[in-house]
């Protein structure tokens, strides 16, 4: 799969992207990244000739560190960026995210610059007063609201201390990260003037819902005939709901098997890739509006496809399909995605898009499709064809797992007395079918009991959602 960065490479500048040349001045890339800070963010990338060709940065290891500190003691006020080092084409290039600035304007040694198209240029007089304008309005996004009554024993303190080992270990953060947690989160934007916002209750609240009502994940799952057969509500801090919510998918959604001839190994496909999950689901919960009534994100899994669903619009101009096509990255809610960056879950680089594409088509299966109406945006997810070598089983083994349903569990004298089996025989049976992962052995002695985990040629599904081969899925 290309990389995010080879991906850039394959752009020309814009007001989102520059390149800079290896033997570049420090003075130079700090005015290149005041611009993006200032306008919408965007990516640096320096050892990289105009026409994007990578020329690479000498020792570029250390010269990351000394940017990443020139950046620190230059701008102000002090932003949130990631310095970090590529291999591309045997070069070694240095990236610069940088998220858009939520503390405009930004100003290095003084001068505020800003991006016009490709170019960077010293803020006039009138641009200056236009930034600290449009800096006033953030203020009043939801996300920034003060949260009344909200303080930090009421924040989830494993989750506060998981967000800083996640955050230390990835070394995205720029600058020391502080002991106070009152300290990290007022350098998060998240508590300001002695007040936590909303944003600090969906990332770090221990009883989300407590204080608003829509912050949760809804899960549902369906017939082909959308009739509903299962309901799941996750709850918690954003992050940790996230990952439970990818867990709770998968685990509804399965995956599927087959024995090649010849080989005792089997080999397993997920319906639905881990980072498209992850990746869906982390666009809804940074890109949804906060402010509407209802469960924010909803995901209503089907037997051939999965649809998640969030409160919201695109950017001015945009149309479902250009998600899959654009490289901008511009959340509705950039203090809630830059704490998802920094732990890791989604990149500055706006490619999220572009790897639910590669990721799908990995799989083999059907394109993602975006749509945007009604105030809300929605991703069709596409599950993989089920693999299509399936394990060969005596009539015995065959018919009994045809009358059994996924999720079903037996005894072993089940078994027996359905075939009129002897003892011997049922035991191998039984052994066969565990050693082919179609059933799982639960306990021990008397108490032994099976579970039924798939049936011949299916996937290891839950029973609501045995999905069909999407080749046959009608359009």
């Amino acid at each position: 799969m290309t990389s995010p960065i080879e991906k850039l490479l394959q752009e020309k500048e814009s007001e989102t992207l520059e390149f800079k040349l290896g033997r570049c001045a420090m003075d130079l890339l700090g005015r290149a990244v005041c611009g993006l800070l200032n306008q919408q963010g965007g990516v640096l990338l320096w050892g990289v000739n105009d026409d994007g060709k990578p020329s690479g940065v000498d020792r570029a290891n250390e010269r990351a560190v000394e940017l990443n500190t020139f950046l620190m003691r230059q701008l102000n006020p002090r932003p949130l960026l990631s310095v970090t080092v590529h291999p591309i084409r045997g070069h070694e290039v240095v990236a610069v995210e940088v998220p858009m600035g939520s503390e405009k304007p930004y100003s290095l040694s003084r001068e505020i610059w800003v991006r016009l198209g490709a170019t960077t240029l010293r803020a006039s007089g009138e641009q200056s007063t236009t930034l600290v304008e449009r800096s006033a309005a953030t203020l009043d996004r939801w996300e920034r609201e003060p949260m009344p009554g909200f303080g930090l024993e009421d924040c989830d303190q494993k989750e506060l201390q998981q967000a800083r080992t996640e955050i230390v270990s990835l070394g995205r953060f720029g600058i020391e990260i502080p002991e106070a947690n009152e300290e990290l989160l007022s350098k998060l934007y998240i508590y300001r003037n002695g007040q936590f916002t909303n944003a600090a209750v969906v990332l770090f609240a221990r009883e989300p819902r407590a204080w608003a009502p829509n912050l949760a994940i809804r899960i549902t799952t369906h017939t082909a005939d959308g009739e509903v057969t299962g309901d799941l509500m996750v709850e918690g801090p954003a992050v940790r709901s996230l990952r439970e919510a990818v867990a709770a998918i998968q685990q509804r959604t399965g995956r599927s098997v087959k024995f090649p001839k010849g080989q005792l190994e089997r080999v397993e496909r997920p319906a639905y890739a881990l980072e498209v999950l992850r990746e869906g689901l982390v666009n809804a919960m940074v890109h949804r509006d906060y402010e509407s009534s209802g469960v924010g994100v909803l995901v209503r899994i089907f037997p051939d496809h999965l649809v998640i669903t969030n409160p919201g619009r695109l950017p001015d101009g945009w149309k479902g399909r250009d998600l899959g096509r654009k490289q901008q990255s511009r959340p509705g809610n950039p203090d809630i995605a830059q704490v998802f960056r920094l732990r890791g879950l989604m990149e500055q680089l706006g490619l999220g898009a572009h790897r639910i594409v590669a990721e799908c088509k990995n799989l083999g299966a059907e394109p993602p499709e975006w749509k945007a109406e009604m105030n809300t945006v929605a991703l069709t997810l596409f599950s993989a064809p089920a693999l299509a070598v399936a394990p060969t089983l005596n009539p015995r083994q065959d018919a009994f797992l045809k009358s059994q349903k996924v999720g079903q569990q037996f005894k072993r004298s089940d078994y027996a007395v359905s075939a009129a089996l002897s003892d011997r025989q049922t035991r191998r049976d039984l052994t066969e079918l565990e050693q082919l992962g179609l059933i799982e052995r639960r306990g021990a002695g008397p108490a032994t009991t099976y579970l039924i985990v798939a049936r011949r040629g299916s996937a290891i599904h839950d029973p609501a959602t045995i999905r069909p081969n999407p080749a046959k899925r009608k359009k």
